[in-house]
């Protein structure tokens, strides 16, 4: 086979025989890629929609590429401006003393298209995101704000209904729950709602690089945005391809077709007995067993608990995600926050003894696809077997399981009695959106139905002051408070690895996932 040829059909090679190709010499590891090739990311199926307000998963990951925000984070956890100026503070005049006024300073410029950019244009996202009409999936955010000025068009005045700490690093930044990019005024403000728009599919941004192209099921095509506030982008074009197998996509690193893929698991094990250069980052994203509390067998704190007991997330942390996962007893990374009461300690014996008697039959849902997950459901099928719980496994697409309510989401739909998954949080401690009473989707990412008037009380004490020391209290007093209901199992934080190829330079991950943020420092080392 040819090197063009392999070129070409080395995206669409079962992953077994590219495997076999490459073991008997068939097909090589090609040199490395030259220079002006275009730097090549990956992603595992097309998405729904360019625009981040429908594809909130699309913005999580790619919308840097070409989307603005007001701030950034950075591999530090740090906000990082990007069209604000700087970080509004108390200590600065940016904040009222009230808590409720905030005032933006606007980076101006151009879109990526040429036209003006400027306050008026965040403006213009409040009222869409607020918009009744458009399928937004979290408005959690914006529905604190009482109304939005614009005196002059580099600088932006939020009047929130009451005071909110979180509010700056969750308002149209990268450190949100749901990452919403500024959207382009000039394109969308005629539209009754943006369900469907041009922005699905040719999106006009602020970020250092615009779409050319888009060939479904195979790849997304970005070059340079001439406007970037930054100026030029290191490296003049991206290309995202469409790899659904992981396999497949850690052999195209291996053989120069691609320049980065995440690895869990087995694939980490492929990569590094290939040589690849790895990235690591622990996140505070943190994996875990959502209970679905609709359910009556569920109801029980006991039962919940006893299945916890029954979990040995030691041995899942090891055999299936193979140390890129750190195990925790709390959805907290930070320790200061994290409430030290700890989890059920693994005893299948104590658990059976609650568990059994039920004779439970619960069903698990899965993104097959992500991160181990069908290895990480056959382990806690025979987890919960021995605790007398029969399991049946039902696996989704990462776009079905993860998708919103309106489309039939599994977890937004609550299409599940207990479901494998993950929440990247925002960057600030508040966990409302994720366990709060008002937060069931699509008003949040409550799936699992929890509901505690005392963890909603510590969660707004946490959220309407500015002190430190007193944020800190009021959410190790929330956190305790879930530790003892157990909505959830947390399982570990994510220790999130790529498989890069020894041409990529700049890649850094940061601690929420969010890993193109500077995107614009990605470059093409010298061969």
């Amino acid at each position: 086979m040819t090197r063009a040829a392999y070129s070409r059909a080395s995206g669409r090679l079962p992953a077994a025989l590219l495997a076999l190709a490459l073991a008997l010499g068939i097909v090589r590891p090609g040199p490395a890629r030259a220079a002006a090739a275009p730097l090549t990311l990956s992603l595992e199926e097309d998405p729904s929609s360019l625009d981040t307000i429908l594809n909130t998963g699309y913005g999580w990951l790619l919308g840097p590429l070409s989307q603005g925000y007001l701030f950034l984070v950075d591999d530090r956890g740090r906000l990082v401006p990007d069209r604000a100026l700087s970080v509004p503070t108390r200590a600065g005049g940016g904040i009222s003393a009230d808590g409720r006024t905030i005032r933006y300073r606007i980076r101006t410029g151009r879109w990526s298209d040429g036209a003006p950019f400027d306050a008026r244009d965040v403006a213009f996202t409040v009222s869409a995101l607020l918009n009744p009409r458009t399928n937004v999936p979290d408005r959690s955010t914006v529905e604190q704000i009482q109304s939005v000025e614009v005196p002059r068009p580099d600088t932006l005045v939020v009047h929130l209904k009451a005071p909110s700490a979180p509010f700056v690093s969750s308002f149209l930044t990268l450190g949100a729950n749901d990452p919403f990019a500024i959207l382009p005024r000039h394109i969308a403000q005629g539209l009754p709602d943006l369900n469907r728009s041009s922005l699905d599919t040719h999106p006009v941004g602020l970020g250092p690089f615009r779409l050319v192209r888009w060939l479904r099921g195979e790849r997304l095509e970005f070059e340079r945005n001439p406007y970037y506030w930054r100026g030029p982008a290191r490296t003049p074009r991206i290309d995202v391809s469409i790899q659904p197998n992981p396999i497949t996509r850690v052999l195209l690193v291996q053989t120069g077709r691609l320049d980065e893929t995440y690895v869990s698991g087995l694939e980490l094990e492929r990569a590094r007995r290939a040589g690849l250069p790895i990235a690591t980052a622990v996140t505070n994203i943190v994996d875990y067993l959502q209970f679905n509390l609709r359910r009556p067998a569920l109801h029980d704190p006991a039962v919940r608990a006893a299945i916890a007991q029954a979990l040995d997330r030691g041995r899942l942390a090891r055999d299936v995600y193979r140390g890129l996962e750190v195990p925790t007893d709390s959805g907290q990374l930070d320790p200061r926050i994290a409430s030290g009461i700890r989890l059920p300690p693994y005893d299948p014996a104590a658990a059976r003894k609650v568990l059994g008697p039920r004779a439970l039959a619960l069903e698990l849902a899965i993104a097959g696809t992500w991160r181990s997950s069908a290895l990480a459901a056959v382990q806690l099928q025979a987890q919960l077997g021995r605790a007398g719980v029969n399991l049946t496994i039902h696996s989704y697409s990462p776009g079905t399981f993860w998708g919103p309510k309106s489309d039939g989401g599994i977890l937004e739909s609550g299409r599940f009695d207990l479901a494998l998954t993950s929440w990247s949080p925002a960057l600030d401690p508040d966990r409302s959106y994720l366990f709060g009473c008002d937060a069931i989707p699509p008003a949040g990412g409550n799936a699992g139905g929890y509901c505690n008037p005392a963890f909603d009380a510590a969660e707004r004490d946490g959220a309407r002051t500015y002190d430190e020391a007193g944020r800190i209290a009021a959410y190790r007093r929330a956190h305790a408070i879930l530790a003892r209901d157990l909505p959830i199992v947390p399982l570990g934080f994510e220790r999130s690895a790529y498989a890069l190829s020894s041409r990529f330079a700049g890649f850094a991950p940061n601690v929420l996932g969010r890993d193109f943020w500077n995107a614009w420092e990605f470059s093409v080392r010298p061969s």
